[in-house]
């Protein structure tokens, strides 16, 4: 099916940032599972409704698999369509534009694991550009809402360097750096020397929190209990757990601890060395199990970044710095946003290459 074609008559310029991860879609303001589902015979029903193509979704409670390339078909599309309507309704002169049917150009930044970095760049970047013509805006609804949003650059940065750079003050002195991102399905680690990505230090994990989720259930079965709800896991794991009894928390608590200390051992077999060089962990995952992690002791430098927004967050900071018309070459930050985010691409080049086929 054919995009809705409309005249494009641009007012208005927004850059906004989405984290494609496999558990959750996070933006600067919004954080959401990243799984939705088409309703087929029933109208959208729920809290966050968009409607595409003829199609309507409503955002899921749980996540869709991993997916190595994001790129194979159109979830994820999908999913940064929901991301931008929620961070388009938040803005007020976009609200006041709608009523004009305005076009809103987007510069999008996203991102990508190190270790996918170089493989799946150029894919990902192509696959955000508009499915026709670069001048045709896609043209959604989220929550009864129309938007009609021509993206005008897609920019990719790595995933985990992105967040690291939000703490660069704590950084900057250290020449070696182990970067520990946990996420729901994968725990991806590199090392920065110098604030550069060594790549030949790099390895992603299927060792996410999901695998603790799994672990802690397995073991409720085992003592004759009912299995425990992901949502109820996280209030204990938070220490948000005035109504639990003491059993459940017990369950939680044994497995988390045990869970965290044998992902370190790992991370640790794996060549960082945790206990002599600084440690970043991020992450919704690393949130969740902070204390585990500090309980374990493994690693002996750790630095938490508690803001699940973070790599958001970072691409928008690289993206700023690479753009500052002023860039001085001799400042250590700007000069390591320039050599590790290079993946930029205009929809209005190449648009042949940036069609894809999305039934």
């Amino acid at each position: 099916m054919k995009p809705n074609i409309t005249k494009v008559s641009v007012n208005i310029r927004r850059t906004i940032s989405v984290d494609t991860g496999n558990g959750l879609i996070k933006t600067i303001n919004h954080v959401f599972h990243a799984g939705y589902i088409e309703n087929i015979f029933l109208p959208g029903i729920g809290s966050d409704v968009l409607t595409f193509r003829g199609k309507t979704y409503t955002l899921a409670d749980e996540s869709m698999p991993v997916l190595n390339d994001k790129t194979v078909d159109e979830r994820y599309y999908i999913l940064t369509l929901f991301a931008l309507g929620k961070e388009l309704k938040g803005d007020k002169e976009i609200l006041k534009l709608l009523a004009e049917n305005e076009v809103i150009e987007v510069d999008l930044l996203v991102g990508l694991p190190l270790l996918h970095y170089e493989l799946h760049k150029k894919k990902f970047q192509q696959y955000f550009c508009n499915p026709s013509v670069p001048t045709v805006p896609t043209v959604f609804e989220l929550n009864g809402k129309e938007f009609r949003v021509s993206i005008k650059s897609a920019n990719v940065f790595p995933q985990g360097f992105a967040a690291a750079m939000t703490v660069f003050g704590q950084l900057k002195q250290s020449k070696i750096v182990n970067i520990v991102d946990v996420g729901g399905f994968t725990v991806d680690c590199i090392q920065l020397k110098n604030l550069n990505p060594n790549m030949s230090l790099c390895t992603s994990l299927y060792f996410g929190v999901r695998e603790l989720f799994d672990k802690i259930n397995d073991q409720a079965r085992a003592l004759g209990k009912k299995d425990i709800a992901e949502d109820v896991i996280r209030d204990i794991l938070m220490e948000e757990h005035p109504d639990y009894s003491q059993e459940r928390i017990d369950i939680v608590r044994n497995a988390a601890c045990a869970f965290a200390d044998r992902l370190l051992e790992v991370i640790a077999g794996k060549g960082f060395d945790i206990e002599e060089e600084k440690t970043v962990f991020m992450g919704g995952g690393a949130i969740l199990l902070e204390d585990y992690f500090l309980t374990s002791g493994r690693a002996k430098k750790p630095l938490f970044i508690g803001d699940v927004h973070a790599n958001a967050k970072g691409y928008a900071l690289l993206h700023n710095l690479k753009n500052k018309s002023n860039n001085d070459s001799s400042d250590k930050l700007n000069s390591n946003a320039n050599s590790s985010s290079n993946g930029s691409v205009s929809c209005n080049e190449n648009s042949d290459g940036a069609k894809r086929q999305m039934a």
